[in-house]
């Protein structure tokens, strides 16, 4: 039930925290009809445009419209990507589709749905590499034929020679390979070009700053021979933490990895009672915890909306705690004649020393799209065996399931 109070609690800072972030975004979207003019807009952010059959659009003002390849010349985006619609080399009967324009110039790169193609006035090629058998003394064998680099030769050719040609050569059919090839191709033409991603980068790095506060349930493992009632005096714990969030993969756009290392420290009580036939025990023991997490995260970005992204994350947590005990009393009645009580210092409760235990979170990054932002999460932990209690010679060890929230910056 406490569980699903700070759930709901969570959620509900979720959406405060929205009412803290004001931005007026500049849009610099637009789109280029057919008659090759620019219409300054807004379109709506997907996760990959490198696949998309039309794009949603909002003029400056206020018209709403869908455009398709065959409805425009192209489209551009405010980070700097910008596609141009074209037939696909031989598929003409397809119909148009949205290329991604990666360099334009005297030889441009385009991409289309992970494909790469190069064209100049003359060629409009898609570079591609070939799987076929071969037979070897008898032996069948798949080998690959690097048409492309063929392609690449041909279109490329200048003045550079020998040191492009061994370029070529180690060129895989990736960005990044494509891309330095294309610039050493241009310096040595010395001729000018346009390089539409270098303001996207191909994954953000960020720092997140930020504090929280935990909630612990817990319960009797399956193994333990009887339950112990205890209490705590509070199952709230504070911590702070430091990390690093990898995001906005350019080919894995809905995926995030993130890591980091947190801190908690925690004095408290914990009170308990057992009762045996004819004996009562009851014991007190005040301690002091503290804990270094390590979370470990895989992110999806369920949604976005103009500003904010909402992901769901699952992953593991890397506990390691030292308790230190400050004061620990034990009395022990015998209820039977004679009465005897017997009073001796025994710590009761032990932490494990390290325990990796899985774990899933709900995540929302306000203003994904700053370089800067706030990052508010959500998280369930699962602890096998977080805990033991002894007394009496009696031990039970406990699960915990540790629900915390989370709000931090992003820089």
């Amino acid at each position: 039930m406490r569980i699903t109070r700070l759930l709901a609690a969570a959620i509900c800072c979720f959406f405060a925290t929205t009412y803290l972030v004001f931005s007026q975004d500049v849009s610099q979207d637009y789109i280029i009809n057919q008659e090759g003019h620019k219409i300054y807009g807004t379109i709506k952010k997907s996760f990959d445009f490198n696949t998309i059959t039309y794009i949603p659009f909002v003029s400056n003002e206020g018209v709403k419209t869908k455009y398709y390849p065959d409805d425009i010349q192209g489209f551009g985006l405010s980070n700097g990507r910008k596609f141009m619609s074209r037939y696909i080399p031989d598929k003409e009967e397809d119909g148009m589709v949205f290329f991604q324009i990666i360099i334009k110039g005297k030889v441009n790169l385009l991409s289309y749905k992970n494909q790469y193609y190069i064209e100049n006035e003359d060629y409009f090629l898609e570079l591609h590499m070939v799987s076929e058998k071969k037979d070897l003394k008898g032996n069948l064998i798949r080998a690959k034929d690097r048409e492309y680099m063929g392609y690449l030769s041909y279109m490329l050719f200048g003045p550079c020679g020998n040191r492009l040609q061994e370029k070529i050569a180690s060129t895989n059919l990736s960005e990044h390979e494509l891309i330095s090839t294309f610039k050493l191709y241009y310096d040595c033409e010395q001729e000018p070009y346009e390089l539409n991603v270098k303001n996207l980068p191909f994954v953000r790095a960020s720092i997140i700053a930020g504090a929280g506060i935990s909630f612990t349930q817990s319960n009797l493992t399956e193994d333990s021979f009887d339950e112990i009632p205890h209490v705590f005096d509070s199952q709230y714990t504070p911590y702070i933490n430091l990390g690093v969030k990898l995001d906005h993969w350019r080919r894995l756009p809905r995926f995030a990895f993130d890591t980091g290392i947190g801190y908690s420290k925690k004095d408290g009580v914990i009170n308990m009672e057992l009762f045996k036939p004819n004996q009562r025990y009851s014991a007190t023991e005040e301690y002091s915890r503290s804990s270094f997490i390590v979370p470990i995260f895989i992110n999806y970005l369920a949604y976005r909306s103009k500003n904010n992204e909402f992901y769901l994350g699952a992953g593991a947590v890397i506990r390691t705690n030292t308790l230190e005990s400050k004061f620990s009393i034990v009395d022990h009645k015998i209820t039977y004649e004679p009465v005897t009580v017997r009073l001796y210092e025994e710590s009761v409760l032990t932490y494990s020393s390290s325990k990796l235990s899985p774990a899933i979170k709900l995540g929302i990054n306000f203003l994904y799209n700053r370089r800067f932002g706030i990052v508010s999460e959500f998280q369930l932990e699962h602890i096998s065996k977080e805990y033991k209690i002894d007394l009496s010679s009696r031990q039970s060890y406990y699960n915990s399931l540790v629900a915390s929230y989370m709000i931090g910056f992003r820089l």
